[in-house]
């Protein structure tokens, strides 16, 4: 193969080399097959052979901008002052216009557009190589789109608004890039523009990917892009498709843990391991798609959070949420149970229950048993309440439980975010931290993160979202 000093050197992807995903993967060899492209998005953290690598960017510290979640409040504890005096952390817990000075980069919009180049070297050359003999060919190519759609999906929704279909043609979304060019400029694109991007990907990804599930859940195979799929539609309020795709990801890959089989291994605190739950993202079996975190959550349950929580019967809250006290982490955090920026199977069982209620024509019946299908591994020896049958209490429960499962994730916050679409499921949110009280209305313009200031300063004709 041809020897280059860098195919994927330190580059500028915006006009005036702005940092706006400054660091690829880097290689010594210019691709000339399939096997090439597919080890290239490995080398590029999508790891597709290792089973312990990190395939793809996950989100970090969004967990703190939902207010199921709070800080710290115990001055001994050694997370007080870290979430008092760390700048992220403040700006986020109390809503800032800005979380990010213009000296300081976004990491989580770096991480995403850095792994966005990536999937789009990939797709611009794949049909030009070679065949490999360790990759497939439409396989890198549907793996390639998933996890372009996956990272377009959470770009979308942290920076741009949540979609509506009577405005999405004119509110604005983030930049969308479909190709490896480090000369060009991008402007803001809608976020009609990028859903119909999203529902385009995957839907090429469907007809690509030969594997339903692949050995490591790093990987994605057909169940993930039905799966990622039927969110995009649930985001849209597409309720009809979107329990068709989770219908059909589920015929894929179903099974998730009954955690009534679960014990802790040093008993009343957590932090010490759970026996028989697996730590490792990519083969724990509740994992559909795993998009690993390197940082734990450090943020304990709010009040409002523990309101809608069962102390005593909630697996979830018995098993894996606790203090630390040997390491001076005196309030409650969520251990090892992992939290990451993909998909769990137990969200496509909420998505199917929501969506067969909320589809075009609603079954209860089945939206229970989906319901009941994570209910009766959740909780202790199926102690919980029978679901109701009124369609507007049901929807409540199963919206609380999906509260209760994507837990200390990015989801708890931007699922928030969906559901103000809807005046039925609208609710503001508050949160009192260090004796001052916060406050965002349903309506307020910090539903949307602001485009990074230090991104701004190098694209001065985009519009900033409003604060």
């Amino acid at each position: 193969m041809k020897k280059i000093l860098s195919i994927l050197a330190a580059f500028c992807l915006l006009a005036g080399c702005n940092d706006f995903v400054d660091v690829v993967p880097k290689g010594n060899t210019i691709p000339e097959t399939v096997d090439d492209l597919g080890k290239m998005m490995a080398d590029g953290g999508m790891s597709m052979t290792n089973p312990l690598a990190s395939f793809s960017y996950c989100i970090n510290f969004i967990d703190a901008y939902s207010d199921d979640y709070t800080a710290s409040e115990t001055p001994a504890s050694v997370l007080y002052d870290v979430h008092r005096n760390t700048s992220m952390y403040v700006n986020t817990l109390t809503w800032a216009d800005y979380i990010f000075s213009v000296a300081e980069e976004d990491f989580n919009w770096d991480g995403l557009y850095k792994s966005n180049y990536v999937t789009n070297y990939v797709l611009a050359n794949i049909d030009r190589v070679e065949d490999g003999v360790d990759y497939e060919r439409n396989e890198v190519k549907g793996q390639a789109l998933v996890h372009r759609a996956m990272n377009y999906f959470l770009l979308v929704n942290l920076y741009g608004k949540q979609y509506n279909a009577a405005t999405a043609d004119t509110d604005l979304g983030v930049p969308l890039i479909l190709e490896p060019d480090i000369n060009n400029s991008y402007p803001r694109e809608t976020v009609g523009k990028i859903y119909e991007q999203l529902i385009g990907d995957l839907t090429e990804a469907v007809s690509l990917l030969a594997v339903d599930v692949p050995e490591y859940n790093n990987v994605p195979g057909r169940a993930t892009a039905y799966a990622l799929r039927a969110r995009v539609y649930l985001w849209m309020q597409d309720y009809d498709n979107a329990y068709a795709d989770a219908t059909e990801a589920l015929k894929l890959r179903s099974e998730i843990t009954d955690y009534n089989t679960l014990s802790q291994m040093m008993p009343g605190i957590p932090a010490y391991g759970i026996n028989g739950y697996s730590t490792i993202p990519q083969t724990n079996p509740e994992i559909l798609y795993s998009r690993y975190r390197t940082e734990r959550s450090t943020y304990c349950y709010s009040q409002k959070m523990l309101d809608i929580i069962d102390q005593e019967n909630d697996l979830r809250y018995t098993l894996f949420y606790g203090a630390y006290p040997d390491a001076g982490l005196l309030d409650p955090m969520s251990w090892t149970r992992i939290h990451h920026s993909g998909i769990d199977v137990s969200e496509v069982w909420l998505t199917k229950a929501e969506a067969a209620l909320r589809k075009s024509s609603p079954n209860i019946a089945e939206a229970i048993e989906a319901l009941d299908y994570v209910r009766d591994r959740r909780y202790k020896n199926q102690n919980y309440t029978a679901a109701p049958t009124d369609p507007d209490a049901l929807l409540t429960e199963i919206l609380n439980e999906r509260r209760r499962e994507i837990v200390f994730t990015e989801m708890s916050f931007l699922d928030h975010k969906r559901q103000n679409a809807d005046p039925k499921t609208a609710r503001p949110m508050e949160r009192t931290v260090w004796g001052e009280t916060y406050t965002m209305p349903v309506d307020d313009p910090r539903w949307q993160l602001p485009i990074p200031l230090n991104v701004m300063q190098y694209n001065p004709t985009w519009e900033q979202n409003e604060r």
